[in-house]
Parts: C-alpha cells; structure tokens; sequence
C-alpha cells in the first residue's frame, strides 16, 4: 500500500467521520438518545448546607443559557422549566450516568406548591441504549412548572451539562432501535474474537492473545457504555463506572501491546516498542485517580483523566509515523484501524478541556469506531499471519533443501554417510540386508600424478558406474570409497558387476590414464532371520573383507553371507 493510497483512505475514512459526528460537534450540546422534553436550565453554585429557597430569593446567583456548567462547588443546584406544563407522573428526569454524594429532586406545580425526593445512588436506573441515568419525578396534584435539582459532589460535569426532563420516567435510554445497533455492533465483536482463537489455534503469535484481550475489554466496555449490560444485570452506579473505566484501561492497554509485538522485526525500535508497552501503566494511573480522587481533586478528576490521554495519541502517532517511514506493511492496518477512534478520542480530550461549552461524549460514535478497530485490526491479524506463515514455509523449504543438501556428495550427487546413516534402519527392514563397500585401488597415484580434478573426473565415473535402481542405493563414503546397500536377488553377482565396470566407465569418461582404474569390494549379506539393522556393525565387517581384498593383491571381491542354523547361529564364509 503506497503513502498516496494510505493517504485517500486516512481521507476518506475522516471524512466520514466528521459527517458522522460533525453536527454533534457544531451542537451546543449532544443531542440526548432519550426522549427529552424542551425546556430552559438554569445553575447555581451553592454553599455546603445551602438550600434552594435561599437561593430562590438571590437571582443574581443563577447562570442560564450557554454559560459553562461547572462541577467546581460541592453543591450545584439546576433549575428546569419546561416549555408548558406537564403531569409528574408522565415525566421523569434524566442525565448524564455519573456518581454523585446526593441528590434531590424537587418538582414545583403550577399553583406554587412542590414535592420533594431525595435520591441516593442506587435510586437511579442506569440506562439501557445509552451512558444515562433516570429518576421519576415525586408526584405533584397540579402539573409541573419546574424542576428543581440539587446534586452533591458529581464527579462528571455531563451530570449538569446532560439533566433533562424526559417524556416517559420509566424510558431508561434511547429507542429499541439503538439497542439493536449496538447489540449488532457486539456481535460483530464476539465473532472476531473467536477468528483470534482460530487463528491463536493455527499459529500461537503472541500478538493473537493481546488482541483477544483488546476485543474483550472493549466488548465488555461497548455493552456497558452503551447501557446494553442493565437489559441483563442489575449493576450499581459505582460497578458501572468502575468497569467502565478499567475495561477501557484494560482493552488499550491490550491494544498497545498488541501493536507492539505485531509490527514486524526492525520496524520499531526498542524504545518504541518499550513506550507502547508502557501505555498500559499511565492509563492505569489516570484511572485509579478519576476513580478515587476525592475533596479538591473531586472536580478536577474528569478533566485530568481526559488530558491523560493526550501523550497517549502522541506516543501513538510517532510510533505510526515511524513504523511508516520504515516500510511497515502491519502500520498501514494500524492507521487505518485507529483513525477513528482516535479522532473520537481527540475530540472528546478537547472537548472535556474546555473547547466548546459543554463536554461532548461522542457515545455512538465511540462504539462504531471501537467496532471499526477491531474489524481493521482482525484483518491486519490475517494479513500477518498470512505473511508469518509464508515465511515459516519458505524456512521450512529452505530447512528441507539444506538437509537434502547436507545429505548428499556434492561431487557426484550421491547420498553420503549422514545420509544412508539417517535411513539405514527404513531400507533394512524394506529387505536391503547386504552392504558392499568398494574402494579405488591406487587413487593417491592418479591424484598425485594427473591432478585432482583428474581425481574427481574418476571419482564421477566410478558414481556412474555404481548407478542406483530399484534394489540398490549408491553412496560416497568419503574419499574414493563408495558403498552400495542392496536387496533382492543375486545381491553379491549384481555387485560385482558394478565393480567390474568401473575400469570400462572410468576409461571411457576420463581419456589420458596411464593405467586401467580397477576397485576392490569387501561384501556382507544377511539373512533376514539373522538381521540385526546395525549399520556400524555391519560396515566394519565389510571394512575388514576390503582390506582382505585389498591385501590379496586388489581388483577383486570378498563376499560373505551369513547363514543360520537352529538353534546356534553360524557363519561361512563363500
């Protein structure tokens, strides 16, 4: 893949991205996946202890329309004012799915009178198509005129910035429809975490076991975030929040480690590849601190947590560009994957920084582009395996040719000693029970006398002479000594007349000798019923019938077949 295609890919896919996400970004605020009623929200900042009738008679306290919610003061009082009055018992209030120390709700009729609940954190009913929570209002005789709501200590400013009174209270999210998107969006997940185990199965890459646990985490995060899980689970404000955010810890951390182990060897450094394994620790911190920062910290944990994430899009674009600009194939997957989510990521870092008035969460657009990364990198999997596998069967081809190499004599092609050695014991018990050993007689004389690439010319001759078939395999022992293993009939007749070619072979290849070239043989033949497979046994006593020959004078053969008599096993010598 060329820069200039990455490049109109990387273009496109942000393009559709800011279609996607580009008028929730223009917007004042996201618009709610519940059924919001409209309406005009007012806050104001309150002293520990401090009560809405005191603050009712101090206008000047109240900020409305477009200025900034702050989390800042340890109680936040909202006001609601829906556009016409409505009945309490078709209303519920809505928000931002957030921990809070208290809340209180109170509703104001139209003939002045109000009604008050206080709600804790297991009140509230999480949401079941979006990150939400909900309450019903206390009911009210005449209709509701307002909506008075105190909050202590939120830990997320979407709790002020996302309040909205919602047509139906017992509505805890968005349509059947989005709940189906991101239970689609879920399947999509659990089957790509199974192609991990099938391709974990077929390869056992260690990249294969982070990228499983990358898709896991954030399966458990999408079905959390997106308020799938409380269709199934009955889970606490606090268990929800918790794992949310160590689900998206764990899954990042998984993914960085992934991309670290799948880039290929010499594409990253090790300081690069030290610093994605790292990710894991600093998100790990910046998460313990959204969870457990209290008092001062208590307003500033969201912001901090968010900014958090900024070196970690840095560290991850170096990387890229790095692995890029080495010639990378698995990057080109890695940024095209992360892409979205990234810029969904930035967006949200900016936004929660102050950028625009209210927080944007960018909640669908954070699970399609989880969704996204993991089909993206699912297939950089298979495009590396595809890769890893081609190179293992390259090696192992390659491992094949050496070993076929390493067992023959480059010389004359013949198997040498490693060779016959490593299949002795097949071809004995295949019936090749008789091993002849045959040496060329005064072959130092010819080397010294004619040169050894004469030498070698003879060396060939006698290979062509001592020709393989069916029965018989040909060796080059080392040296001029030669070896057939034989089976069959007439093994010692057959062998011999490989030796008595020799001299006509070797005349007629190399012209110019000074003498005939003739060989001597020592041969043993045993029966099966006697068969012992030892090839070092076996050589040694053709050895000494060579040196027999040898002896006598050269140029001739001593054969031995060894014959059994029950019970006692015997030996003649033919």
């Amino acid at each position: 893949m060329g820069f200039g295609g990455l490049g109109r890919i990387a273009a496109a896919i942000a393009a559709l991205w800011l279609l996607f996400a580009g008028a929730a970004a223009r917007a004042e605020a996201p618009a709610p996946a519940f059924a919001a009623v409209p309406a005009s929200i007012c806050q104001a900042a309150a002293l520990p202890g401090e009560t809405y009738a005191e603050l009712s008679r101090r206008p000047e306290r109240w900020k409305c329309g477009a200025e900034r919610f702050s989390i800042e003061p340890e109680r936040s009082f909202l006001k609601i004012v829906p556009s016409h009055p409505l009945q309490t018992a078709e209303t519920g209030f809505t928000t931002r799915l957030s921990r809070f120390a208290g809340l209180q709700l109170i509703a104001i009729g139209t003939d002045g009178r109000m009604a008050v609940r206080d709600l804790t954190e297991s009140d509230m009913v999480p949401g079941s198509a979006d990150w939400v929570m909900s309450a019903a209002l206390p009911p009210l005789e005449a209709p509701l005129a307002a909506l008075v709501v105190r909050v202590d200590k939120p830990r997320h400013l979407g709790m002020l910035s996302d309040a909205r009174l919602t047509a139906t209270p017992g509505e805890c999210g968005g349509p059947f429809q989005n709940e189906l998107v991101i239970a689609a969006l879920c399947g999509m997940l659990c089957m790509t975490l199974l192609f991990n185990f099938i391709f974990y199965r077929i390869l056992g890459a260690r990249f294969l076991v982070w990228h499983a646990m990358a898709v896991l985490c954030m399966l458990i995060h999408t079905a959390i975030t997106s308020g799938v899980v409380n269709r199934f689970l009955s889970l606490s404000l606090g268990q929800l929040s918790t794992m949310s955010a160590v689900s998206f810890w764990l899954g990042l951390s998984a993914a960085a480690l992934f991309s670290a182990d799948l880039m290929e060897p010499g594409k990253l450094d090790k300081i690069h590849r030290t610093l994605l394994r790292g990710v894991g620790i600093w998100v790990m911190l910046s998460t313990g601190f959204y969870l457990l920062a209290d008092g001062p910290l208590r307003s500033v944990s969201a912001t901090v947590y968010f900014a958090a994430y900024v070196p970690v899009l840095v560290v991850f674009i170096w990387i890229m560009g790095v692995a890029r600009h080495r010639g990378s194939r698995a990057v080109n997957f890695q940024i095209v994957a992360w892409l979205p989510f990234m810029l969904t990521g930035a967006a949200r870092i900016f936004s929660m920084l102050g950028f625009t008035e209210v927080p944007i969460e960018f909640h669908a657009e954070q699970h399609v582009s989880i969704a996204f990364e993991v089909i993206v990198a699912t297939m950089s999997v298979a495009d590396r395996l595809m890769i890893i596998r081609e190179e293992r069967d390259r090696a192992r081809a390659q491992t094949r040719v050496l070993a076929a190499q390493a067992e023959r004599d480059p010389l004359t092609g013949m198997l040498n000693r490693y060779g016959i050695e490593k299949r002795f014991e097949e071809l004995y018990a295949a019936g090749f029970h008789a091993m002849a050993v045959i040496d060329v007689d005064h072959f130092k004389a010819i080397n010294d006398t004619h040169g050894h690439a004469t030498g070698d010319e003879v060396l060939r001759a006698v290979a062509d002479a001592l020709a393989p078939d069916e029965e018989t395999v040909a060796v080059r022992i080392g040296g001029e000594e030669f070896m057939l293993l034989m089976g069959g009939k007439d093994v010692a007749g057959r062998a011999e007349r490989c030796r008595q070619a020799i001299p006509a072979r070797v005349a007629s290849r190399v012209p110019g000798l000074d003498r005939m070239v003739t060989a001597s043989m020592g041969l043993v033949e045993q029966p099966l019923d006697i068969a012992t497979g030892d090839f070092a046994g076996m050589y040694a006593h053709c050895d000494r019938l060579l040196y027999d020959a040898k002896a006598a004078g050269r140029n001739r053969a001593i054969c031995e077949k060894m014959c059994s008599f029950a019970p006692a096993r015997k030996a003649a010598r033919v």
